[in-house]
């Protein structure tokens, strides 16, 4: 994300600041990226006014704790942290602060995420345009109520592994067909990233697009009656459940 952010000029090296408890890993970006860095959260926090909290979950009270006596009304945060509820960051960073939590996905990596995102302003006004123009750097945002942040998680979040699944399951059923690897695994990408990009850019349903390219008799409706058959929308649906359900668990 901070390279996406860099890259596409929405922000300047010399305004981020990044503490790493990784030190080397710290000192890497900012000869790579030309950032600043320090070794204290808290420093972080009192020269920043936006604070992006990207930690694993098990670190992420530690790193609230050490930031608390820093916040003020003119600070928003802004986390994307799994599973840590606004709730939390309000109960120990205080009601000046405002909040905003995001669940992004892995499509940032090539500025092509989709960022849902919640926000709880707390006792300031808070001007969104700068955390969405973040958010919209690396892909796409939407605003939502934090309550659906975790069906978020299941589908989007969780989202791009049940389609890296699919193209393992094409290269492989290819391979085993007596495809060559590289061809079947080149032919997998391109089909799934050709029919998203269909459907994204005509505007139409998934469903309408499915029956265009299923002709009567044909080798897709074969295909598909199969896939009916095993109960493939029924997985999908249970394994969303699924997801959504762990998210429910872990959020503290």
């Amino acid at each position: 994300m901070l390279r996406g952010w860099l890259e596409s000029g929405t922000l300047e090296p010399d305004s981020v600041i990044v503490c790493d408890k990784d030190e080397p890993k710290a000192a890497e970006l900012a000869l790579n990226a030309g950032v600043r860095t320090s070794r204290s959260n808290a420093e972080v926090s009192r020269q920043a006014r936006i604070i992006v909290l990207a930690v694993k979950p098990q670190d992420s009270l530690t790193v609230l704790e050490e930031i608390a006596g820093e916040m003020d009304g003119d600070k928003v945060v802004v986390s994307i942290i799994a599973g840590l509820s606004m709730g939390s960051m309000r109960e120990r960073l205080g009601n000046a602060v405002s909040l905003v939590r995001v669940m992004p996905n892995i499509g940032a990596q090539v500025g092509a995420s989709i960022s849902a995102y919640a926000v709880d302003a707390g006792q300031a006004e808070l001007d969104t345009r700068l955390p969405v123009r973040l958010l919209e750097a690396v892909g796409n945002a939407v605003a939502v109520e934090e309550c659906w942040l975790d069906i978020v998680t299941a589908v989007s979040g969780s989202g791009p592994a049940y389609f890296f699944l699919m193209v393992e399951s094409l290269e492989q059923a290819a391979i085993g067909l007596g495809m060559a690897p590289d061809v079947a695994r080149l032919l997998a990408i391109e089909t799934l990233w050709g029919a998203a990009r269909v459907l994204k850019e005509s505007g139409r349903e998934a469903g309408e697009l499915r029956e265009a390219v299923s002709s009567p008799g044909g080798t897709t409706m074969a295909a598909l009656g199969v896939l009916e058959e095993a109960g493939f929308m029924k997985m999908m649906s249970q394994a969303v459940s699924a997801a959504h359900s762990r998210a429910g668990e872990l959020t503290r």
